[in-house]
């Protein structure tokens, strides 16, 4: 489906009153039903669809998610035309064969993204009263940051597939799979020389990030600011990966840490919250010129929506479904993950239940013993109103912001609210 002409074509009207006498009227519930709908094919309705919605409360959610939604779309659009042209600049020049060829893989994999931190970028710095382009490139070198962990992440957890696409790594032992010397190290160095190329082309790809920011805004009197906090964001991240990789080693095979719980908030807060949510916003809000007070407000009210995202990832990594998420449910119960719901079904009775299938390949019968286990403990309730808190106590913090006007908060409610409601 391209959404982006869905969006030109269409034309949409949300009420809690049925006045559409002539065009087709779809009845919903609330945003989660909105999201569905919208994300969905769209050919069999005429252009100008009504909503009718009984609840006032679920109108005005869904509102402001539409008002996102168009926003997000609109930029992604023009993220995607830059990278575009990042990735034609960054395979141009090479006259070495096998530099030519890495760059091809990394530009490869810098193709498919969703450009949601991106967005965030843009969305911060128009709010904070510019309302040109200037944005672009600095969305663009985050997204190189992200192409570049990522592939440093496949190799960590030994992925084939990143973005619906091979891996570098796989990508290497395909290119290199018909060696005209025959010898029987041949597979082990193949897979080794993939997995050494993948880690310099994602070092390589931090400095081609830092390289977009330096050459764009060399002139700009935020460059210094802005460089100091995407470090600065760089840094947690890093942070946050090492806890991650170590902390389900430990608990597998030394286990006892009594404030489990804290160490996977931590990893929540320094993944997810600082790198998806306050640092991309704060970024773009820092480069149009916000002061130090107003970052401090941004930080704090952004903390729970981002806490609150990666619990809502580790919900659907279990109970959702593996053709909206693009993995497999079983996965993050094989890889020994660390999450709320583990942390807190290992101080009930249920644990050495639990640990009959946490860490093993299992198929989706044992997958819907680990969901009952989830769900007879408490874990999946606690979650889940965990969750629920800290997404309601964020739109109450993005309301509070007293340096944004309305239509701005609304259009950060609308981004938390499709949060909330996703089911990818």
């Amino acid at each position: 489906m391209d959404v982006k002409k869905m969006l030109l074509e269409y034309d949409y009207v949300i009420s809690n009153s049925d006045e559409y006498k002539d065009d087709r009227v779809i009845k919903i519930k609330d945003s989660a039903e909105f999201l569905k709908w919208f994300m969905g094919d769209k050919s069999l309705f005429s252009k100008k669809i009504g909503f009718i919605i009984d609840d006032d409360g679920e109108m005005k959610k869904v509102e402001v998610m539409y008002e996102f939604l168009k926003y997000y779309l609109s930029v992604k659009d023009k993220f995607t035309l830059k990278m575009d042209d990042y990735n034609s600049l960054f395979v141009k020049g090479y006259s070495n064969r096998f530099l030519e060829e890495a760059l091809e893989q990394f530009v490869s994999s810098n193709k498919g993204g969703k450009f949601l931190r991106a967005c965030l970028i843009a969305l911060g710095y128009q709010n904070f009263g510019k309302d040109d382009d200037n944005y672009l490139p600095l969305g663009c070198a985050l997204e190189l940051f992200q192409t570049s962990i990522l592939i440093h992440d496949d190799i960590i957890d030994k992925a084939d597939k990143r973005r619906g696409m091979d891996t570098i790594p796989i990508k290497y032992e395909k290119l290199y799979s018909d060696p005209i010397k025959e010898d029987e190290s041949f597979n082990d160095k193949r897979h080794d020389i993939g997995s050494s190329m993948a880690l310099c082309l994602g070092d390589m790809g931090f400095y081609l990030a830092l390289q977009v920011i330096a050459q764009n805004y060399k002139d700009n009197e935020n460059l210094g600011k802005v460089l100091e906090y995407y470090n600065s964001v760089a840094i947690k991240t890093c942070e946050g990966e090492m806890v991650d990789v170590i902390l389900p080693f430990y608990e597998e095979f030394y286990s006892g840490l009594d404030d489990l719980e804290s160490y996977v908030m931590e990893i929540y807060k320094l993944k997810t919250a600082w790198y998806s949510v306050i640092g991309p916003y704060c970024l773009g809000a820092i480069l149009a010129g916000a002061d130090e007070r107003q970052i401090h407000k941004l930080e704090d009210a952004l903390l729970n929506l981002g806490i609150a995202f990666q619990i809502k990832d580790d919900l659907l990594g279990i109970y959702g479904d593996e053709k909206h998420i693009g993995k497999s449910v079983t996965s993050d119960v094989s890889e020994f993950k660390q999450t709320i719901l583990y942390a807190y079904t290992i101080n009930t009775s249920y644990k050495d239940e639990l640990l009959k299938y946490y860490g093993r390949d299992i198929n989706i019968s044992d997958m819907d013993k680990v969901k009952k286990i989830f769900d007879e403990s408490g874990a999946h309730e606690y979650a889940e109103v965990t969750m629920d808190k800290l997404f309601k106590e964020s739109f109450q913090d993005i309301l509070d912001l007293d340096f944004l006007d309305l239509d701005k908060k609304k259009l950060l409610l609308g981004f938390a609210e499709f949060l909330r409601v996703r089911s990818k």
